[in-house]
């Protein structure tokens, strides 16, 4: 008799210790915090991340024009822009990505051509030697600098390679490795 109490009580205290254990893991991860929009696609930067706040150039499906929006709102399966208009993931055409890197060796060449047209026209004030070396090398890079406009943008039509998804941000967890 005495062993069948001690082995109730050990099979109790088990059941328990699971239940207690099953409780505790439970309550990691339960709620996501938020969801942002990522764009994938094959290639060598395969994933582009949106957040709330972002801005975003798309099309949406049977328009011709172009939108630009700003980010308000991110759900499982859809996106509100500019906090009226909640548009689900499938009725979107073409994202337009920008090159933030071209974008930055665009304006770094704008300033350094202006800068070099600006020294140019102080050294002919000055009657000093060169500058119109200057004026004509300043306006050749602001010039020349400017056909990166034509590879800072890339639209991207959306299909079963190219796809836009939502992912949820979970506390203390990255899903993104």
């Amino acid at each position: 008799m005495k062993f069948i109490k001690i082995t109730f009580f050990f099979f109790l205290l088990f059941v328990i210790s699971i239940i207690r254990i099953n409780e505790a893991f439970s309550q990691v991860n339960q709620t996501p915090k938020a969801y942002y929009l990522t764009f994938n696609k094959p290639g060598i930067k395969k994933r582009t991340r949106f957040y709330i706040g972002d801005e975003l150039k798309f099309k949406l499906k049977e328009e011709d024009f172009k939108r630009t929006a700003t980010i308000t709102a991110i759900d499982s399966n859809s996106i509100t822009i500019n906090g009226v208009a909640k548009i689900p993931l499938e009725d979107f055409r073409v994202i337009q990505l920008s090159k933030k890197r071209i974008k930055a060796a665009r304006m770094t060449g704008t300033t350094g051509g202006v800068l070099f047209m600006a020294l140019g026209l102080g050294n002919t004030l000055l009657e000093k030697d060169g500058s119109e070396v200057l004026i004509v090398s300043g306006f050749v890079a602001l010039a020349s600098v400017q056909f990166l406009r034509f590879f800072e943008n890339r639209n991207y039509k959306l299909n079963s390679y190219r796809y836009l998804r939502t992912v949820p941000q979970w506390e203390g967890l990255n899903l993104e490795q």
